[in-house]
């Protein structure tokens, strides 16, 4: 994912990444791509070349894991036992160099040609012949189909990168820069966890979720009136940020910039009190100074909101508002029942009591 901010639905995306700030940075995720494929199928074959560089290269400087995922289509008439085939040579440790082969030969994939590609190879025959018929290779076939359907997989070659779909082909330089990003995104999203910005014991019997645009006027009535069931329930009620800022605020990219930067610094909600009380006046070096202030290293801050690196942080929240049901904001869960708008505290109070009484 390159750098830039991207407008979903009434939602503000972000992408993009900087260097990695105190504290340490987390390890590197793996990156798992999962592809369905057809031997038979010439737009797999021209994707099989960068997707076989990637398994057996990889990408410097980033974990990655390929899956081959056996999806045959039903007009491709060899395509079917050829899978079985490739198959047959996983049982020997040979899947890759039988992939391999069965893509370079697609005009040539009937039983004599696939019996000579596991000569070629050095199968030992007997267990290969005995392989390729086996139910337990039509049973794999099956059950890759199945999944792909599942996942609505309707051609090849179709591939997920970390759940992520994708189809059609892809050069090995797109595919380092697709997997570079994802991985950035990963590592962006693990280093602000949800503990970062939440307040109130981690086992508290009451969740409540604040779904929020931090330069929303709206926003920092629903954060007083949290603060102060918070106030009156410390011991039972815990506070889960969510962000969600809105296209037509525009400082509210910088905002949340800022507030995730703050929170993996450990410093989420002095941030997010500044932001709110400021809203009228968001200037980048005003938040760089407050930072240095609450003891966050002003370069770092500085670099870190400059280049959009926790964007990925505030996208997920967005993204899981948008499943959600959600298209503006201050939305706050109780227990995942939903209020919209800011809510009365004396309605607050009602929802807390009763989930209460039923614990």
């Amino acid at each position: 994912m390159g750098p830039g901010r991207l407008g979903v639905c009434l939602a503000l995306l972000f992408a993009g990444f900087a260097v990695a700030a105190e504290p340490a940075p987390t390890a590197l995720p793996e990156v798992k791509v999962e592809v369905f494929s057809d031997f038979q199928c010439p737009y797999c074959a021209q994707f099989a070349g960068p997707i076989r560089e990637l398994q057996a290269k990889g990408i410097e400087g980033v974990r990655t894991k390929v899956e081959f995922k056996n999806f045959p289509l039903s007009f491709h008439a060899d395509s079917q036992l050829a899978h079985q085939a490739a198959l047959a040579a996983a049982e020997q440790g040979k899947f890759w160099e039988m992939h391999d082969l069965l893509f370079a030969n697609q005009a040539s994939l009937k039983r004599d040609s696939l019996l000579a590609y596991a000569g070629k190879i050095g199968l030992d025959m007997g267990r290969f012949v005995k392989d390729l018929d086996s139910a337990k290779a039509k049973q794999r076939i099956d059950a890759d189909k199945a999944e792909g359907q599942k996942r609505a997989v309707n051609g090849t070659p179709t591939f997920f990168v970390d759940g992520k779909e994708y189809s059609g082909t892809k050069s090995f330089e797109q595919l380092k820069e697709l997997l570079a990003g994802e991985q950035l995104r990963q590592r962006a999203i693990a280093e602000v966890p949800d503990s970062l910005m939440s307040k109130g014991p981690a086992n508290s019997p009451v969740v409540i979720e604040f779904f929020a645009d931090l330069q929303s006027p709206v926003s920092r009535p629903a954060s007083s009136v949290l603060d102060q069931l918070m106030a009156r329930y410390p011991a039972n009620v815990r506070l889960q940020f969510r962000n969600f800022p809105l296209a037509f605020h525009p400082q509210a990219g910088l905002a949340h910039d800022a507030a995730m930067a703050a929170a993996r610094e450990g410093h989420f909600w002095e941030m997010e009190a500044y932001l709110l009380e400021h809203q009228d006046s968001l200037r980048e070096q005003d938040l760089i100074a407050y930072a240095g202030k609450i003891g966050i290293g002003e370069t770092k801050f500085a670099e870190t909101i400059q280049q959009h690196r926790y964007a990925p942080r505030v996208e997920a929240d967005v993204m899981d508002g948008l499943k959600r049901g959600l298209r503006g904001s201050p939305v706050i869960f109780v227990n995942g029942r939903r209020i919209d708008g800011v809510p009365g505290l004396p309605s607050l109070i009602e929802y807390v009591e009763a989930d209460l009484a039923k614990k």
